[in-house]
């Protein structure tokens, strides 16, 4: 899987390695869980505290996903307990145990 994200765009103290090359070539790292839940909230853009599935699809867009609909979609399913339509605070755990298998990397 080749999946990457700039995560300098985040959190600029979250770097992938210690490089100070300009065209770093090191090898991609994967994102965390605890990254990946932090991506995830930042895209609760009306901060309701869930997200739809215009907001998943953004953020596996912004994350490198080359299908961010279906993601979205097979996130929903996996994640939407109660079937709302929506990824609330007591699901997220289980979307970011998806999102975290689906193997998405730091550039």
């Amino acid at each position: 899987m080749n999946r990457a994200v700039d995560f300098h765009r985040i959190n600029g103290r979250m770097n992938a390695c210690n490089c100070k090359h300009k065209r770093c070539k090191c090898m991609p790292v994967p994102l965390t869980k605890v990254q990946l839940k932090q991506i995830l909230q930042m895209f609760d853009t009306d901060g309701d505290c869930r997200l739809s599935k215009k907001e998943l699809k953004k953020a596996f867009c912004y994350i490198g996903s080359h299908y961010p609909d279906w993601r979205a979609n097979r996130a929903l399913h996996r994640a939407d307990y109660n079937n709302d339509g929506y990824i609330s605070e007591g699901e997220m755990d289980d979307l970011v145990e998806y999102v975290w298998q689906c193997g998405y990397t730091i550039s």
